[in-house]
């Protein structure tokens, strides 16, 4: 193609063997079906890039010696490497190219991938994990100890030398690959292990990312549409499936849950009959007070006789039929006045009766505490208090 060009026009002209970031590929794929050969240049050596971690110096010594670790990773679409679907081949040769750099061939077993690769339309971009060592006078980080993690189609790679093209390498170096180089490349790459104090980064530049984010945002909506479908489609399920989902999960149920459940249901039984038995106490309790109003009945032919509301109610009119003397009555009826020896007589007599009334009370409360009624023994002991003060 041939361009006018005057003093403001550069002209610029692309050879077709050399690499420069753009892929260059045949028209057509070579393979009638998957998987689909490619090639390319991962990133050459002595190159810096920028990336997301900023510029970044690969020596072409790091990047022989970790070569190796590239045979076999996964080949993914836009770096996504968390989803099954974003995996579109493998890494199947590597091989380091004096002068060129880290050259490769792969398998795409996505077709339409393929044909945008056969048509120049995408790129390759490394993802690698590794040390730092110092930086270059222009301010780019110096990597070491590289090891690579996967190798992702982009629509642009942040390695200018970059390109992916359909077919079989042509490299001299891959082509020159014994099968015992092979495997001694996939036993180095088997046997790398992620060290501590080592960068993860990608080399994809600022582009990709708004890419990704773009896609991951389509990709959330997806997912919105397809949970409100799940939805939908659980509310429209027949009454006859929910009760047969209803019975599974019961019968999936470990035997932890059933010996706990049997276990509540055991200490609800405790309960209950404590509080039986305190019912009882206190049904006692009233036919006891009952019984010390009547010569009729004895508490226990009361508590035989009338059942627990019967005899709380009985006991309730009996404590509001008792008139309770107005405090300070007896201070205020007027001794009569017949001089010492009457008054001291009179003092002694009170005196007598309220020792027989606190002797009755903890008579009676000797009594209620043998037989557990508690309410009556708190009530007698209030009395007693009342009568010593």
């Amino acid at each position: 193609m041939s361009t006018d060009t005057n003093d403001e026009t550069e002209e610029f002209t692309v050879r077709p063997d050399s690499p420069t970031g753009v892929a260059r590929c045949e028209e057509d794929l070579e393979e009638d079906s998957a998987p689909y050969t490619v090639h390319g240049i991962a990133i050459a050596g002595n190159e810096v890039t920028y990336g997301q971690g900023g510029p970044k110096y690969w020596p072409a010594s790091e990047l022989k010696d970790s070569v190796s670790s590239l045979v076999g990773v996964p080949l993914n679409k836009n770096h996504v490497d968390n989803d099954v679907d974003a995996v579109i081949g493998e890494v199947v040769d590597v091989a380091y190219d004096e002068g060129v750099g880290v050259v490769f061939e792969a398998e795409v077993d996505d077709e339409e991938i393929a044909t945008k690769i056969a048509r120049g339309r995408l790129e390759v971009s490394i993802h690698a994990v590794h040390r730092s060592d110092g930086m270059t006078d222009e301010g780019a980080k110096i990597v070491k100890d590289v090891r690579f993690l996967d190798l992702s189609v982009v629509p642009r790679g942040g390695s200018p030398s970059n390109y992916v093209e359909a077919g079989s390498s042509p490299s001299e170096a891959i082509a020159s690959l014994t099968a015992n180089d092979m495997a001694q490349l996939m036993q180095n790459s088997e046997s790398d292990h992620r060290e501590e104090n080592m960068t993860e980064d990608t080399d994809e530049t600022t582009e990709e990312v708004e890419s990704e984010l773009e896609e991951s945002e389509v990709s959330t909506d997806a997912d919105e549409d397809v949970q409100e479908e799940a939805e939908a489609a659980e509310a429209d399920a027949e009454p006859e499936d929910v009760e047969e989902e209803a019975e599974v999960e019961v019968d999936d149920e470990p035997a932890q849950d059933e010996a706990e459940l049997r276990e509540q249901i055991e200490e609800l039984e405790a309960e209950n009959e404590e509080l039986r038995s305190e019912v009882e106490s206190v049904r006692l309790e009233y036919a006891g007070r009952l019984a010390e109003d009547t010569e009729f009945f004895e508490a226990e032919e009361l508590a035989e006789k009338y059942k627990f509301d019967e005899l709380k109610e009985k006991f309730d009119e009996a404590e509001a039929s008792i008139v309770p003397e107005a405090p300070g009555q007896e201070e205020s009826t007027p001794a009569p006045q017949t001089g010492d020896a009457e008054e001291s007589e009179l003092s002694t007599s009170d005196d007598s009766e309220s020792d027989a009334e606190i002797a009755e009370l903890e008579s009676k409360i000797e009594k209620y505490d043998t037989m557990g009624w508690d309410a009556a023994k708190a009530d007698a002991e209030a009395n007693l208090a009342q009568l010593r003060e």
